[in-house]
């Protein structure tokens, strides 16, 4: 699976240099989000109180490929830093890829389909490097290298020009093949392996109030082909964020998306339970750029 993905990524990275006109533009392109925040369970154990660190970007080129669609090849990272030890709370992937957006041209009718613009194919190569906890790497065998290939989307309701009458909403989906997730051979998957698909799905739904507050209800959503707990579950529940940057037409486009938030969320198990918290309590900042 590696091979064909690297493959791909190569055949696809070529295309992209063939395909752009002499007088053609390569424009530079970004895409992060990065959360910074307490949580109190992280739905490990009861007493986590800890603050986590999450984040990934892409930092790619795009240049002009088939009108209504765009190729681009990019650099990637996946990293999490937290107080807790674990070496699962403190890693970073890095790697190569290339998504396409094969509906950039596709004219929306309504807000039921206007997310279709923002729907990306991709493919990539990571390798896994731990910050922390070393020896039960070791010890645990875990897999330092992943390829994944998927879809994602991420859109937004009424949060650019915004109405205040109306609300807003926001949906984060993630359906992707990966060939090792990074498991460790000690957690006992099946066959002692993953290679399997992970679907994860954040949706928030909300009103505008005054100074950029805005109280919303929200679900974070994962399931896949193993039964592992983590892997599995439901979190749902309130919260409020506010965002002082978005609405202000002065502001910097990094800052436009900041968000201060606080959530109360429960937890369903939807496999395996093994006695993991029921509810988690969260408060940080939040913030992406271009997306």
């Amino acid at each position: 699976m590696k091979k064909i993905i690297l493959f791909l990524i190569i055949v696809l990275l070529l295309f992209v240099g063939f395909s752009v006109p002499t007088k053609g533009e390569i424009v530079p392109w970004a895409d992060f989000w990065t959360n910074a925040g307490y949580h109190s369970t992280n739905g490990e154990r009861n007493n986590f109180n800890s603050f986590v660190l999450r984040s990934e970007g892409k930092f790619g080129i795009r240049g002009e490929t088939v009108p209504g669609m765009a190729i681009d090849p990019y650099l990637a990272y996946y990293g999490v830093a937290s107080q807790d030890q674990n070496y699962w709370n403190n890693n970073v992937a890095l790697g190569a890829g290339v998504r396409i957006l094969p509906f950039l041209g596709y004219q929306s009718t309504s807000w039921q389909n206007e997310w279709l613009n923002d729907v990306k194919f991709f493919a990539e190569a990571l390798s896994l490097s731990i910050l922390n906890d070393q020896a039960t790497v070791n010890r645990d065998k875990v897999h330092t290298t992943d390829s994944r290939i998927g879809i994602d989307v991420w859109h937004e309701w009424n949060l650019k020009e915004i109405d205040p009458n109306v609300p807003w909403a926001e949906v984060w989906g993630n359906l992707v093949y990966r060939d090792t997730n990074f498991f460790a051979e000690a957690n006992n998957f099946p066959g002692n392996q993953f290679k399997t698909y992970l679907l994860y799905l954040q949706t928030k739904w909300g009103m505008h109030l005054s100074g950029g507050i805005r109280p919303y209800v929200c679900s974070y959503f994962t399931y896949s082909g193993v039964s592992k707990s983590w892997l599995n579950n439901f979190y749902y529940g309130v919260g409020l964020r506010m965002e002082p940057f978005r609405e202000q037409k002065d502001s910097p486009d990094i800052l436009r998306k900041f968000k201060m938030f606080v959530e109360v969320l429960g937890i369903s198990w939807l496999k395996e339970n093994e006695g993991r918290p029921a509810s988690d309590i969260r408060f940080g900042v939040d913030f992406t750029f271009g997306r």
